[in-house]
């Protein structure tokens, strides 16, 4: 066994660690660079030892060809369907049936959530990811393993060699969702209907490259083998302990007023979630009791889902406004009456394009019922029409910007309508939102009022204008004194730190996300490599396909956005790319974070660490090199004293980042 091949298992095996931790844990073990780092020295080394190549290799997990069909798969075990309720009293009466039926012995529940996705199967032999099955009618489903193996919370092999299947949901998180759709919306298309759909529809795809960047996600919620056979709750942890993202559960559960309990506390918690849940499923934990109690023709005795109501209202659409967004879609937002709804007002609700207002057929004025159901903003589900008052009209999409006044038009093949007037206010106002934006270049105090403003003014004109602003400038605007002026001069100098990723995501590429954004910077040591890039070498990497290479290139190829960036160079914003980092002044430094800072949040701490070549660990151990202690720090600070870790407060942290 040679050197290159005991380093490609040596990587696999660390790779595989940190998978297991983020996807299955939520830990970050590395920093997202450290990881491509090793991701991208085990592509080489499989690259020039192809005979070391194996399908379980992290860099196999998205295949170049497409999918022209899914065959058929016979599931070993049905996959049955699950009995449901909406009634609390006759949830209590399933426990109360089962409780008789056990004759005497007392039952344990475990509750879970019931994420609202697509349910699939996983099978696992000698430790390696051989197949992905859909549920279909429970007895066959689509085998759809190139599309399982693209979602990266799924592990590819496992530490233990075992043969076993696992069960779980697939689906997508609100943020997912919203930025697929945010993305669809800006290049014209219809945009998706909720999450759940848009996960099934995902696993039928042809391409798993597509399927990688929908960022799927994956809960186990069972595990079937003869080797854990005793409890549910046990092979839960099992699951757990070997890297999966288990689904949210509770401890056992022994009285019906427990399980009423885990029941209402996830009704109002689920909104705090990341993902769709409609409901929690409850399960009889011991295998033995599973037994006795057997199943029906349709399902298992010894589980119920109790399903929560879909949350809905009644409001009044007072007007129907159109937005311009920084690409020029033209979108209409309906303005409603204020009602509560899941734990929040609504005031407002996309209604997506004019096509959609036209299949809803409705008016200003109209009463109509929203829904926050598996959604993150409220949609509208009906029109009342019996409400409706006579003197009202169909609605008319505008024919003119709302913002300049240029005729509106459509790109072929697209559903939403235009303004391609480059100067139109409107669309410099959203580039200039999103540039400032915190998941771009983060440039706080500098609110849409602010904006507006400037724009008026005459001040800004291109985002690389935000930099040639003076105190001066700011104190001839409304409502601006001294010290927000200065506050705002001082968050456009710090901004000129940012890593490459940011300002990337800044400029509004279209289709280039946060995500997409990060993949770029580690690609180049400067942003004007892209200049020359060609299509042929940004589809060699992953994650990055034709449509988002050809939209790449365009990009960079304008002289008008060459022009930009020289600009943003010259006025010192950062644009070196995220690879040059790594001989940085932090290089090979472990830091551990605890408590309240009072200049940065715990993420932008995280990144001012990482671009200067450092990384952050969520535990302190002996081989860490700092914890930073901010306002009532944690249990960390005293692991850190315990072990003789150097403690820095938060003005030493404050200079060795050059804060």
């Amino acid at each position: 066994m040679n050197l290159a091949h005991n380093r490609i298992m040596e990587l696999r095996s660390l790779i595989r660690k940190c998978d297991a931790a983020y996807y299955g844990r939520g830990e970050s073990l590395i920093s997202d660079h450290e990881y491509d780092k090793l991701y991208h020295e085990l592509e080489e080394l499989e690259k020039t030892n192809p005979e070391y190549q194996t399908p379980d290799s992290p860099t196999q997990r998205i295949g170049s060809d497409l999918t022209k069909e899914f065959p058929k798969a016979v599931h070993a075990t049905l996959m049955m369907s699950i009995d449901n309720t909406y009634s609390e009293q006759e949830l209590m009466e399933w426990v109360s049936r089962v409780q008789k039926s056990l004759q005497g012995e007392k039952p344990l529940f475990v509750g879970e959530l019931k994420i609202d996705g697509v349910a699939a199967s996983l099978i696992y032999e000698n430790g390696v990811l051989v197949r992905g099955v859909t549920r279909g009618n429970g007895v066959t489903g689509d085998d759809v393993t190139p599309n399982i193996r693209a979602i990266r919370s799924i592990p590819l092999a496992l530490q233990e060699k075992e043969s076993y299947e696992v069960r779980g949901e697939v689906n997508m998180s609100f943020e997912a969702f919203t930025k697929l759709n945010e993305s669809i919306i800006e290049n014209g298309q219809k945009p998706m209907q909720n999450p759940r759909n848009t996960a099934a529809g995902s696993l039928k795809l042809q391409d798993s490259k597509v399927v990688a960047k929908r960022n799927l996600s994956f809960f186990a919620y069972s595990l079937i083998s003869d080797n854990y056979i005793e409890s549910h709750y046990g092979n839960l942890e099992k699951l757990k302990a070997a890297g999966f993202a288990v689904v949210k559960h509770s401890e056992r559960l022994q009285t019906p007023e427990e399980v009423i309990g885990f029941c209402k506390k996830w009704e109002t918690g689920r909104h705090e979630l990341p993902f769709p849940v409609d409901g929690v499923v409850i399960k009889v934990d011991t295998h033995a009791h599973q037994e006795m109690l057997g199943y029906t023709a349709k399902s298992p005795r010894w589980v119920i889902a109790y399903k929560y109501q879909p949350e809905q209202a009644v409001t009044q659409v007072e007007k129907i406004e159109a937005n311009v967004g920084r690409t020029g879609v033209v979108t209409p937002i309906a303005r409603l009456a204020p009602v509560f709804l899941g734990g929040t007002t609504i005031r407002n609700a996309t209604l997506h394009n004019y096509d959609e207002i036209r299949r809803l057929g409705i008016r200003e004025n109209d009463y109509v019922q929203i829904e926050k159901g598996g959604e993150i903003i409220p949609k509208v589900v009906k029109v009342l029409v019996e409400k409706r008052n006579d003197s009202s009209v169909p609605f008319t999409p505008p024919h003119l910007c709302p913002s300049c006044g240029s005729v509106l038009g459509k790109l072929e093949e697209e559903v939403a309508i235009r303004c391609f007037n480059k100067s139109c206010p409107a669309q410099l106002r959203a580039s200039l939102e999103h540039f400032v934006s915190r998941t771009a270049m983060d440039i706080r105090n500098m609110g849409p009022a602010l904006l507006n403003q400037l724009i008026e003014k005459g001040f800004v004109h291109t985002v690389a204008d935000i930099y040639k602003l003076k105190k001066e400038d700011l104190l001839k605007l409304e409502h601006v004194k001294e010290k927000s002026a200065d506050r705002v001069i001082s968050a456009i100098e710090k901004s000129k730190h940012n890593s490459l990723d940011r300002l990337l995501h800044g400029l509004g590429i279209r289709m280039i996300g946060a995500q997409a954004a990060k993949i770029l910077a580690g690609m180049v040591k400067d942003i004007i490599e892209f200049f020359d890039i060609t299509e042929q070498e940004l589809e060699s990497v992953n994650a990055i396909g034709p449509s988002m290479a050809q939209s790449i290139c365009l990009y960079f190829k304008s002289q008008e956005n060459k022009d930009l960036i020289e600009q943003l160079k010259t006025l010192g914003v950062n644009t070196r790319g995220i690879s040059d980092k790594a001989g940085g002044p932090l290089s090979g430094k472990t830091f551990v974070l605890t408590g309240s800072l009072g200049r940065l949040t715990r993420e932008e701490a995280k990144e001012r660490i990482e671009a200067l070549g450092g990384k952050v660990s969520s535990s302190v151990s002996r081989k860490t090199n700092f914890v930073v202690a901010g306002f009532e720090p944690g249990s960390k600070l005293d692991k850190a004293l315990e072990l003789g870790v150097k403690v820095l407060g938060e003005g030493e942290f404050g200079e060795m980042i050059n804060l």
